[in-house]
């Protein structure tokens, strides 16, 4: 596990830090998708391992600059 660290700590990330950034980045995808396909913003927080919206709301903001339900409003626009 140490050498994992090491690895990610001279790219000038963190494990945790990249990690969080996958999940986020697929709770994006899929908020991204059709009114039909697309799940609330709470249950794709769930699923990619939030388990408090309100977290997953300032965590989502802070990479996005934007709120969940702004991104899925504005990837679901024509």
């Amino acid at each position: 596990m140490r050498y994992l660290h090491k690895l990610f700590q001279s790219q000038g990330c963190s494990v945790g830090a990249w990690v969080r950034r996958e999940r986020l980045e697929r709770c994006r995808r899929d908020l991204a998708r059709g009114p039909a396909a697309a799940p609330s913003v709470s249950v794709v927080a769930h699923r990619w391992g939030f388990a408090n919206a309100s977290h997953f709301s300032r965590a989502f903001r802070a990479a996005y600059d934007m709120s969940p339900r702004e991104w899925q409003s504005l990837a679901r626009t024509p």
